[in-house]
Parts: structure tokens; sequence; C-alpha cells
């Protein structure tokens, strides 16, 4: 309808409109308005809240900004109206120990730069009752809650249990772990034991036999040749090992030094001390200490440091980490060969190998299995299948199955195995005093022959191949 002068009506009023926006995890709220029309009415206090209600917004509201957004209304901006509280995850439990859990072993460096070996500090003593470790529990958390009112469970921490192992007293509150007697305190696979210690207060010879013991080993004397010594614990020789067996959990020391001959083996699942090396083989887990290494195999899982006179001659000594010596290899006269190799860790590639060949002899067994199960299923095909052999069939698809995923996962361990064998990153080779002409050295892949002496130097691997350079560590 016009007006009598044919002039438009004018446009009708519009009131403010407002648009609630609620952030991803719900812990905001905002209003943004848009502004009111020709002459419409902006929100009042009132409808602010029945909007905030209508969207369902109940917690966290600032009623501040409420108001002064309704007595100052700003347009088209996200005004902040409503904050949730977060949730707040729980803390893990915590071990916290009142013993070395990794003792180290070190015979002391006299003034006159020889070697104490009776002096190592070895022994951990305890006495029963002694508090070995107790438990920050883990918290539960606390929950949140968003602009909605509903809550947001915060994540638990992680429990841990406390590390007992042989004589050791759990508390009744399960916080606490103590000493259930006197002896020495072993480290291992994670838990805490006290052990007994066997002492031989002689040799290991005829008189005692081979020693096979759950604890700790002490022999006062020597160990004769073709004894065998086994101890899940630590072992301490105070004499020498000739051509015997030693294998150990924990550390190894030999105060007396080892004639290893042609069958001698020392095997040791941490570190190690030895005054001397001279013949058979030492697989140790971790650092292996001694003044002289001739003829030998060695693998070592940490660090290898000769102190003393320092020297490797005529030996293959493998270390993850590192070798320090005084000298390596032999004047040019000399045919002894000696081959220093870091940077792999052979144990891993060890078992790395023996899984590879376990999973070749599983896909052959996956392959005979095939050829009996093919005729089976022509016959099920064909519907000439009696019901044995049908039973037949079903027992040997589903072994199939099974020989199939276990061949999976040993081909992928070992796969994994023999990268992480692989750790040449940081691994050096230091020489304090020479490295003699014929010496290889290999690292990783890369191997070098020393085509002349080096003094005062470190080997090292990059990424154009072995290098040296000025002795790094003294």
């Amino acid at each position: 309808m016009t007006n009598i002068n044919n002039e438009a009506a004018p446009p009708p009023p519009v009131s403010a409109e407002a648009q609630l926006n609620i952030s991803p995890d719900s812990l905001e709220a905002s209003i943004l308005i848009k502004p009111p029309e020709n002459g419409g009415s902006d929100l009042s206090y009132r409808q602010l809240k029945d909007f905030l209600t209508k969207g369902r917004i109940s917690f966290g509201t600032d009623e501040a900004a409420l108001i002064n957004l309704s007595e100052n209304p700003v347009y088209n901006q996200n005004i902040i109206i409503a904050n949730g509280v977060p949730s707040e995850n729980g803390e893990d439990a915590e071990i916290i120990y009142y013993i070395e859990t990794d003792r180290k072993i070190k015979p002391k460096e006299k003034a006159d730069g020889s070697v104490d070996f009776k002096d190592l500090g070895m022994i951990q003593d305890i006495k029963q009752g002694l508090l070995l470790c107790e438990k920050r529990p883990a918290t539960p958390g606390k929950n949140g809650t968003d602009v909605r009112g509903l809550a947001i469970k915060a994540v638990p921490g992680k429990d841990i249990a406390l590390p007992s192992g042989q004589n050791t007293i759990i508390s009744e509150d399960k916080l606490k772990l103590t000493a259930a007697l006197d002896g020495h305190v072993s480290f291992s696979g994670g838990k805490i034991s006290v052990l007994n210690t066997f002492v031989v207060n002689g040799s290991v010879s005829v008189e005692t036999g081979n020693i096979d013991f759950s604890g700790n080993v002490v022999v006062r004397g020597d160990v004769s040749q073709g004894y065998i010594i086994k101890a899940t614990g630590d072992v301490t020789i105070e004499g020498t090992v000739e051509a015997a067996e030693i294998k150990t959990g924990g550390d190894l020391i030999i105060k007396g030094g080892f004639l290893g001959g042609d069958s001698g083996v020392l095997e040791a699942g941490h570190n190690a001390t030895c005054r001397f090396i001279e013949g058979g083989r030492a697989e140790i887990k971790g650092n292996l200490e001694t003044t002289y290494i001739m003829n030998s195999e060695i693998k070592c899982g940490g660090e290898v440091n000769l102190v003393g006179k320092g020297l490797i001659r005529g030996s293959y000594v493998t270390a993850v980490k590192s070798v320090t010596a005084n000298f390596i290899g032999a004047p040019k006269a000399s045919a002894t060969n000696t081959v220093i190799e870091i940077g792999t860790d052979p144990f891993l590639a060890e078992q790395a190998e023996r899984l590879a060949k376990e999973s070749e002899d599983m896909k052959k067994n996956i392959n005979n299995l095939e050829q009996m199960i093919a005729p089976l299923d022509r016959g099920r095909l064909a519907g000439t299948l009696s019901f044995d052999k049908y039973k037949q069939l079903e027992k040997a698809n589903l072994l199939m199955a099974t020989l199939k995923q276990k061949y999976k996962e040993i081909k992928d361990e070992a796969e994994r195995l023999k990268q992480s064998s692989d750790t040449k990153r940081g691994a050096a080779i230091n020489v304090r005093q020479t490295a003699h002409t014929g010496t290889k050295i290999v690292i990783g892949s890369e191997m070098l022959v020393l085509q002349t002496d080096h003094d005062r130097v470190t080997f090292y691997r990059d990424a154009e191949g072995i290098t040296f350079t000025p002795l790094l560590r003294d």
C-alpha cells in the first residue's frame, strides 16, 4: 500500500540477534551479536540469559560480561561469555630408591698410575629391615566441567609395582620395600633382591666341583681349568681363572686375571673388571675394564676401557659405545691380527640372526603345510571330501593361520633387532698412545686397515666413512 504522496513505507525495525559459538573442546562459549537495524532494539540481559539457557550453557557463565554486553553492546565480535574447567590428569606412581641401582665397579688408580684391583668398592652391604625403596602413589587426577555442565574425565596416573625380588618385604600399605635379611643387594631385571653370597674359601677345583648358585659367588682363590661357575648375581674371583667358564647375571670381577686358552669363556650380564685377558672369549653386556687384552675375542654391550698397560693385541674386540686403550695392534714386524669394531650391538645382532633363521625354518613349515592343504582343499571344492578329511582340513587351516601370524611376528622382530643393533652414532675408538699399522677398524659397515701408525687419535665414522681426529678422550 502506498501513501497519498506515492512514497514507500519505511522498512520495519529489526532487533539485534545473537549467535552462540562453542569451542571444539567445549571449554569456552562466546556470543556474537548482529546489530539491530531500522531502529530495532538491542538484546537485554534477560534475553541474553534466555539465549544461553536455550543453548544449554549452564556452567562458568561470566555474569559481569553478560551484564556489560547488554548495557554496552559490541557487534560482530565473539565475546567470551562462559568458561569451563579443564581436567587435570593424575601423576604416575614413582619409585624412590634408597640404594644404588647401577653400582659402578671400578678399580682404584694409585698416584703412580698403577691399578689396585683389591679396592673395588663392589659390595653393597645391607642389614635386615633396611628401607630399600618406597613408592609415591599415583594420583587419580581431577575431573573438569565443560560449559554445558558435563564432566570431563581426568586420566588417572599409572600405577607401578614395587620392585620386589628375593628376600624383600612389602609393607602392609604396599608403599615400602625392606630387606628381609642381612646380605648383598642386587638390582637386576628391574627388581631388587637381597642375596645370600656363596663363598669359596679357596679355589674352585676338584674339591668343590662346579658351582651353580642363585645369588652372588665369591671365590677366595683361583678357578682351575675346565670348571664352571654360574651365578644369577655377581661373581668375584680373587685369584686367576684358567680356561674355565664363568657365567654371571650381574657384575664380574677377576682380580688375578683370565688365562682363557682355547676354551675359556667369560659371560657377564652387567659390568666386568678383570686384571688382564689372555686367550678365550668374553661376552660382557655392560662395560669392561682391564689392563690388557691379548689373543682373545671380546664382545661388549657398552664400553671397553684399558687402564694401566692399556694394550689390545691379536684380538677381535667389539663394543657398542667405545674402545679406549693406550696401544692397539702390534709393531709392523708382528704377524698378529687385531680388529676393533664399534657401533654395532653384537648381542642384538646375534639375536636378530637367530630369529631370522627361525623365521626361515617356519617359512619351510608353512610351505609344507600348504602342500598338504592343497589336495584337501580341491576335494572340498569337488564335494568328495570325507568327514575325517574335512576335520583334518579344518585343523590344518587353523594351524596355518597360527603359523603365518607367528611367522610375521618373528620376521618383524628380527628386522627390528637388526635395525636396533646398528648404534654407530657417537661410537669412538680412543688411542692414548699408538694404533699400529695393520690394525683393522670397523664401524658399522665401514672398515679401515691402518697403513701407518697413528698416535693419540680418536677414530669415528661420519658421512664420508671412517675418519680420525686428535685424541678426544684421555
